[in-house]
């Protein structure tokens, strides 16, 4: 049995089924470009990074343009099926899945939390974004209680912070308990982000 994106992926030591982080690329990325985070994951977590479905320059992306309305329900539906298919194929708990994505993925990774929010426990977005199709799932009370941390650069001039903004105000509305923090640094995480997400994973995991 096999799922339906390429990916990369890294088990613990433990065959049991183990909590697991998918971590989600943004524009241009594929399977190999979120792991400058692995060394603030949690040592007994299943990692995973999924290749997002279209070929997008000389990387990959979750829509078929930079734009996240362009084929967005179909990058939408095939992280969906990811997600969802995990512990059919590898040792994982399916009550403790993170959600954990940058840029554009963590966009993805709103979307996702907010059309299907059974499909993860919690939702990281690191300099992401709240696409616009996914406004309609914006429905107070569909999120009730569930983890989210949002992280954002003040000087990110690739997504700016008001974006960030925007989806904390919608998840919040939509009843999820947001971590929100923001940074003096562009579109990336810095040291203090990398602590902050490492703590945020161990809570949200123990």
């Amino acid at each position: 049995m096999s799922l339906n994106l390429l990916h990369r992926i890294r088990l613990p030591k433990t065959s049991s089924p183990s909590p697991a982080i998918v971590m989600v690329h943004g524009w241009l990325g594929d399977e190999n470009a979120m792991w400058a985070f692995d060394r603030v994951l949690p040592f007994n977590a299943v990692v995973i990074t999924p290749r997002g479905p279209f070929e997008a320059g000389e990387g990959y992306g979750w829509t078929a343009v930079r734009g996240d309305g362009d084929a967005f329900d179909e990058g939408l539906s095939a992280l969906r099926e990811f997600v969802t298919r995990l512990p059919e194929v590898y040792p994982v708990d399916a009550s403790r899945i993170v959600l954990m994505g940058f840029s554009q993925g963590g966009a993805m990774c709103v979307a996702l939390t907010l059309a299907s929010p059974t499909v993860a426990a919690a939702t990281a977005a690191l300099a992401g974004f709240l696409p616009d199709p996914a406004r309609q799932w914006i429905i107070p009370g569909r999120l009730s209680g569930k983890p989210v941390f949002i992280a954002h650069g003040l000087n990110d001039t690739a997504v700016p912070v008001e974006e960030a903004v925007r989806a904390r105000e919608a998840l919040t509305l939509a009843g999820a308990n947001v971590s929100y923090h923001e940074y003096a640094i562009g579109h990336k995480l810095s040291a203090q982000g990398m602590r902050d997400l490492k703590a945020w994973l161990e809570k949200s995991l123990s």
